[in-house]
């Protein structure tokens, strides 16, 4: 049986429960990807019932530390992606130069005509051929995020750095870091089933949706660009200006 007699006999029993599992995963005792116990197993560790077990199971889920599949039970989540939203560099050239195992899978890429969302969000007139480009992230094989990116290809084709993104395979020919700036907006999302299907989770699950209208110097869109993460390994960072 686990020992939470050294905790604050005041703290509640499931928050006791969710102290030991948070250290054991921070510690590495229960590594990436690893099962955490069922709630039998855990209630029966712990001497508490098993509706206090599911509430801790719960409340590590909703930090973070956790992700849950369907049938098969939680397993212990991978360390999160940071994505720098204040910098239009290439975030994934960027994680892999720090050892970050980061994998694109090119799911579809096609010409399409702008609805009228799209339209607006582009300042173009309904119709205008697009660039559609749908890819899957992966850290190590696990799902990470999925991207859905719309350029005007025309508007792409004179600024820096195009021609050089031709020439790499389709999966790596991701226009949005070509921009000057970007209006970013970032919300939960609660996915649908097409999502959750290809993030590996199930229908209606919250994650984290960023959204990002890419701009050239002369401030005229040319990409939006829709992302949505897994929550549990989402952490945008970015750096303000800070005017006194």
């Amino acid at each position: 049986m686990a020992d939470t007699s050294t905790s604050n006999s005041e703290t509640p029993r499931f928050r006791q429960i969710v102290e030991a599992l948070r250290e054991q995963i921070t510690n590495g005792k229960l590594p990436e990807h690893s099962p955490l116990p069922s709630e039998r197993l855990l209630a029966e560790d712990h001497a508490v019932s098993r509706m206090t077990a599911r509430r801790a199971l719960e409340a590590v889920e909703a930090e973070g530390l956790v992700y849950n599949i369907v049938r098969q039970g939680r397993f212990v989540s991978p360390r999160r992606l940071n994505y720098n939203i204040s910098s239009m560099a290439n975030f994934v050239s960027d994680a892999r130069s720090r050892g970050i195992d980061l994998s694109i899978e090119l799911i579809g890429s096609r010409a399409i005509r702008a609805d009228r969302h799209i339209a607006e969000k582009l300042s173009v007139p309904r119709g205008t051929q697009l660039q559609e480009s749908v890819r899957l992230f992966k850290m190590r094989d696990h799902a990470t995020f999925l991207e859905t990116e719309l350029s005007i290809l025309e508007r792409c084709k004179g600024l820096p750095g195009f021609e050089e993104l031709q020439s790499r395979p389709v999966c790596d020919q991701r226009y949005s870091p070509l921009g000057e700036s970007a209006d970013i907006v970032i919300r939960l999302h609660a996915l649908n089933p097409d999502e959750a299907g290809k993030l590996g989770m199930a229908p209606h699950q919250p994650a984290m949706k960023q959204e990002q209208l890419v701009r050239d110097e002369n401030g005229v869109a040319f990409c939006y660009c829709l992302q949505i993460w897994r929550g549990e390994l989402a952490e945008f960072s970015a750096r303000s200006l800070v005017i006194v």
